[in-house]
Order: C-alpha cells, then sequence, then structure tokens
C-alpha cells in the first residue's frame, strides 16, 4: 500500500506550467511541523536544528489549477497522494534523486483567493464535488 496524509503549509505559491498537451502540472512543497513538545522545539531552535520537513507534491489537470487559483504562499492544506520516487541527470551529469508526493485529493484548511479575500469555492463548478451548507449538516 503506498498512501500518505499530510497537513502542512505551502512555503511559497505553487509552480504550474502546462504540457504542450495543455495538462497543467503544479508542483509545490508542503512544510509540516515535527512532532515535538515546547521544550524540544526550543531546543532545536536554539541549536538551529529543523522543526519541520518540507515534502515536494505535483498535483495534475483540474486538480493543479484549482490549488494554484485558492492557495498560496503560508496557506495551510490537507493532501492525500502516492509517494513516487525517480531520478535525472542535473547538468553537471550528477544523478538527483527525487521523493514526491503525487496528489489524488485535497483539502482546503485555509485558503485565499489571488485577489487575498477569503476564497468562494462554492461559486466554482467542480467536476464530482458540489457546495454544502453548513447549516444542513444535522452534527
Amino acid at each position: 500500500m503506498n498512501r500518505a496524509n499530510l497537513i502542512g503549509r505551502l512555503t511559497k505559491d505553487i509552480d504550474i506550467r502546462y504540457t504542450q498537451g495543455g495538462m497543467a502540472i503544479g508542483r509545490f512543497t508542503l512544510a509540516i511541523d515535527r512532532k515535538m513538545s515546547k521544550e524540544k522545539r526550543q531546543e532545536a531552535e536554539r541549536n538551529n536544528l529543523p522543526t519541520a520537513d518540507f515534502i515536494g507534491c505535483i498535483a495534475f489537470g483540474k486538480a493543479a489549477e484549482t490549488l494554484s487559483n485558492y492557495v498560496g504562499k503560508g496557506n495551510q492544506l490537507g493532501v492525500e497522494g502516492h509517494i513516487q520516487t525517480g531520478s535525472y541527470e542535473n547538468k553537471e551529469g550528477r544523478r538527483i534523486y527525487t521523493t514526491d508526493v503525487i496528489v489524488d485529493g485535497f483539502t482546503f484548511i485555509d485558503s485565499r483567493n489571488r485577489n487575498g479575500s477569503d476564497s468562494e469555492v462554492q461559486d466554482q463548478n467542480y467536476d464530482g464535488f458540489f457546495p454544502v451548507n453548513n447549516d444542513d449538516i444535522p452534527f
């Protein structure tokens, strides 16, 4: 089984590009805090040790476009997907190994649209999704 469920903050705006065929590919990094006590976190910060992990993620198609439109640097996002490894040669001829999470689904935890105001997700038409009024939920 290859599943990953992450909640983190975007380190920068999503880098979206399009293939020659027109498919969107969005790359982004999630900063995910490591679980540690307040004392351990303060000690790590004093010693310049990491307190978060930075996980590369890739979204394709409509998911990439939706994420690009509604989340940006600093926004919190939930991602579900699977891990994919790969490698390539850089310009110096060295082999670089990669590990990314391929996004299968996502949840907006904290989002803003491009002009900085709260996003109005319910006004958008998403295949397979529909708006839900919280007043209609019985619990």
